[in-house]
């Protein structure tokens, strides 16, 4: 990793408010969570994919699937002018939210037709506040304490009230989506720590504490619905070059492991993502990166090598999403293509200094 990027992780854990404090969750949580914001200097930062590609998403056929959008708009800039996106209604299937910079600017919605719609002042900086589910049907945001999915596509809306007991310093954030966007697993956490856990079952709004062990950690959902956990207490300080995660309900274990690097070390946290059958990581070894991916056994089925200047974003329809990142970012644009071993395709590229969510993007 170059000393930039480095430098950016740290600031990172210092500056991030998408905990209630942020500083303290990402030192408690280092271990046992990826840092999946990627950046190749100090301001640029890029939420992770926690699913399918911005314009094209795997929801089964009949009403309620992702239309796939042949041809999206590639190059995005933020409007002189964009209308609020109406508080209720259906407004169009989203396949980016972004902001241009990392403080003053306003954030936006760009759906698959290409209309933008503006969410707010300052609400996608830091990264992991706001999600769109896999198909972009769904959009999360933090309202007051408490956190509110709607319907993009309708006219639901659902929203987590805080638990008892929640103040001021408390608030919720996305953890994992399942691919086939009907489950959202959102954290509740206060001063750093991590409270409770909550499953969000859409369309219909149920909602219901997952019980887990303590010291357990969601990281991604299984097509069966299960959730996949993660025990941090199991590991002490990296690197690590193996890491052994469990099926929710079931005791099941897998392990998946390195080849020629490690899976965590003092420089880059461990990093688990979960698309339907499909398990990532990404293995490091001096400079060079290598997403790892394993099936639900945690049988090893592919590795790819990203090419110098490539920072890992997450998995996606075909591949795997990364960001190329220019040397000049007040004036350059930032890159996101899919890569996969037969090849490369483009997804967006956006202003150099831009924090940018895809559909899927959480914390896993």
């Amino acid at each position: 990793m170059n000393r930039a990027l480095g430098e950016a992780f740290q600031q990172l854990g210092r500056d991030a408010r998408d905990y209630a404090d942020a500083g303290r969750a990402l030192g408690t949580l280092r271990t046992r969570r990826t840092r999946r914001a990627l950046v190749a200097g100090s301001a640029a930062v890029i939420m992770a994919v926690g699913g399918l590609a911005a314009y094209q998403a795997r929801s089964p056929a009949g009403p309620d699937a992702a239309v796939t959008v042949a041809a999206p708009p590639h190059t995005v800039q933020p409007p002189a002018q964009a209308p609020a996106l109406p508080a209720t209604g259906p407004a169009g299937r989203g396949v980016l939210v972004y902001t241009a910079c990392q403080s003053q600017c306003p954030t936006f919605l760009l759906l698959a037709d290409g209309r933008q719609f503006l969410l707010g002042a300052r609400t996608v900086s830091p990264p992991g506040n706001i999600t769109l589910s896999p198909d972009g049907r769904w959009l999360g945001q933090p309202v007051g304490g408490g956190y509110e999915v709607r319907d993009l596509l309708g006219v639901a809306v659902h929203r987590l009230e805080p638990p008892a007991g929640g103040g001021a310093d408390s608030a919720y954030s996305p953890w994992a989506w399942s691919a086939d966007s009907r489950r959202l697993i959102v954290g509740y956490h206060a001063s750093g720590d991590v409270r409770s856990y909550r499953t969000l079952e859409l369309p219909s709004g149920r909602a219901r504490e997952l019980d887990l062990p303590s010291g357990q950690e969601p990281v991604g959902l299984l097509p069966s619905g299960e959730p996949l956990l993660l025990d941090a207490r199991r590991y002490g300080r990296p690197p690590l070059d193996r890491v052994t995660l469990e099926h929710a309900g079931t005791g099941r274990t897998l392990t998946l492991t390195s080849g020629a690097g490690v899976l965590s070390d003092t420089d880059h946290g461990l990093s688990v993502q979960v698309s339907g059958e499909r398990i990532f990581t990404l293995e490091y070894s001096g400079d060079r990166i290598t997403v790892l991916e394993f099936d639900v056994t945690g049988r090893q089925v592919a590795r790819l090598p990203l090419p110098a200047g490539r920072f890992p974003v997450g998995p996606v329809d075909g591949g795997f999403a990364v960001v190329q990142v220019p040397q000049d970012q007040a004036r350059g644009r930032q890159e996101l293509e899919v890569l996969s071993l037969s090849g490369g395709r483009p997804l967006f590229d956006v202003p150099g200094l831009a924090a940018v969510v895809l559909p899927g993007g959480a914390r896993h």
